[in-house]
């Protein structure tokens, strides 16, 4: 806790099973419980958005009212605006999706919420520095007091998908704009533009990228379980069947 206390914003980058979530949810009690926050936004994808309740229940271990905003933009409001009127002293958390966050009005919804920590799970999905997506999260994280992003691979593509995750997190990492980021730290295609040929100076561009962030490989969490595989046989109806 005492680093994302300090810097404001922190990622974790932990490979799948090594406990990003189950550590953000720890983290979330911690600066509830010191009376740093109130409020919480969790942005994941469709998939993941309805797990973040049911994480919660099993490993949280304080007080919280959590609504999940998976419906149309109308009802979505709704439950935020109830969240906030929730009289009881638990931490308030609103978990949604990436698709929404940039939708005109529920934008303005989620800056009115003002949420004190604004996590950003799995945030390679706000690689692109010019998706309105991005754009959006960018915007919502310039107002909250704490932010975290959770992946386990930050960079897919390449090298230049960093910059607008740190862009949410912590604009004074790499610089507010794109191109200063692009031109600092790679060598582009003469004639395709996007294709990064070598990256430069990456010795300062890793020491940055861990100077607000911890990085754990399954190599590091020994404990890990083996994986256990589960057969499960489904009788499709009908008309999927015909499909």
């Amino acid at each position: 806790m005492a680093a994302i206390i300090k810097h404001r914003g922190f990622g974790l980058l932990f490979e799948m099973g090594c406990g990003k979530t189950l550590t953000a949810i720890a983290i979330m009690g911690a600066l509830f419980e010191a009376g740093r926050i109130e409020r919480v936004l969790i942005v994941a994808p469709t998939s993941v958005v309805s797990v973040w309740p049911r994480e919660l229940q099993d490993y949280a271990d304080y007080q919280f009212t959590v609504e999940t905003l998976l419906q149309d933009k109308t009802k979505c409001i709704r439950y935020l605006n109830n969240l906030v009127k929730n009289p009881y002293p638990k931490l308030k958390v609103a978990v949604t999706n990436y698709e929404k966050v940039w939708r005109e009005g529920y934008k303005e919804a989620l800056i009115d919420y003002d949420a004190d920590l604004i996590i950003c799970d799995e945030s390679q999905r706000i690689k692109g520095h010019d998706s309105k997506q991005s754009k959006a999260m960018h915007e919502l994280g310039d107002l909250a007091r704490y932010k975290m992003i959770l992946s386990g691979t930050p960079v897919q593509n390449n090298v230049t998908d960093v910059w607008s995750q740190y862009r949410f997190l912590d604009k004074t990492v790499f610089g507010e704009y794109y191109y200063a980021f692009q031109n600092h730290y790679c060598v582009m295609h003469s004639v395709f533009k996007s294709k990064v040929m070598r990256i430069i100076n990456e010795d300062e561009l890793i020491a940055k990228e861990h100077s607000i962030a911890f990085r754990v490989t399954k190599e590091d969490a020994l404990d890990l379980p083996e994986q256990t595989f589960e057969t499960r046989h489904i009788e499709m109806p009908p008309k999927e069947r015909k499909y």
